[in-house]
């Protein structure tokens, strides 16, 4: 499962996160989310793996398809906290 920057700027919407907030779960400097969610740079795979683990952490699952498909899952939430 290829996670793009739609993907990621998706979830966020969906848990009603900033980006300064993810970069704060996620361990990944805010400006990287930034240029990755507006398609100007591919960060490396382990911040990807990064960004994944702190949103599905979050309930948010991804799938592929011809647009990014997130959709969010409280119960499956294995983090429980304020988003």
């Amino acid at each position: 499962m290829a996670i793009t920057g739609k993907h990621v700027a998706a979830a966020r919407a969906l848990l009603g996160l900033t980006q300064a907030q993810l970069a704060e779960m996620s361990s990944v400097n805010p400006a990287t989310i930034l240029r990755f969610e507006n398609g100007q740079n591919e960060p490396r795979p382990a911040t990807v793996a990064m960004l994944q683990r702190a949103l599905e952490d979050r309930g948010i699952e991804f799938s592929n398809g011809g647009d990014p498909g997130v959709r969010l899952f409280r119960s499956k939430a294995k983090t429980p906290g304020t988003y």
